[in-house]
C-alpha cells in the first residue's frame, strides 16, 4: 500500500497508510544546519525515527523503516494501536459543553 503525505504546515507532514495516521516527517528549523526529521507514531514498542538531509530522502527512509516495523507487528496488534490512536485523536475529544 503507498503512503501519503498530508500538509499540515509550512514544510510539515502527516504520513498516511490507507488513510490511517501513521507518522509525520517536518523540517526541522530549530536545528542548525536545518534537516527532515521522520518518526512513526504507532503506539507499539519500537516505532522508528530518523533525519534525512531532504525530503524525498525522509519519505524513502520512512518507507523502509515502517515496512520493516509492520514485519515485527501482527496485524492483529497493528489494529489495536490504530483503534486506540484514533480513539485519542477523534476530532470530538476535546469538545466541551458550555452551560
Amino acid at each position: 500500500m503507498p503512503l501519503t503525505l498530508r500538509m499540515i504546515g509550512l514544510d510539515d507532514y502527516t504520513v498516511h497508510e490507507d488513510r490511517q495516521l501513521i507518522g509525520r516527517i517536518r523540517y526541522a528549523t530549530e536545528r542548525s544546519p536545518g534537516l527532515w526529521l521522520w518518526t512513526c507514531i504507532v503506539a507499539l514498542p519500537g516505532p522508528p525515527f530518523g533525519e534525512a538531509g531532504s525530503l524525498d530522502e525522509a519519505k524513502g527512509r520512512f518507507v523502509v523503516a515502517w515496512e520493516k516495523f509492520k514485519a515485527k507487528h501482527t496485524a492483529e496488534e497493528l489494529a489495536k494501536a490504530f483503534a486506540e490512536m484514533n480513539h485519542a485523536n477523534r476530532p470530538d475529544r476535546y469538545l466541551r459543553s458550555v452551560r
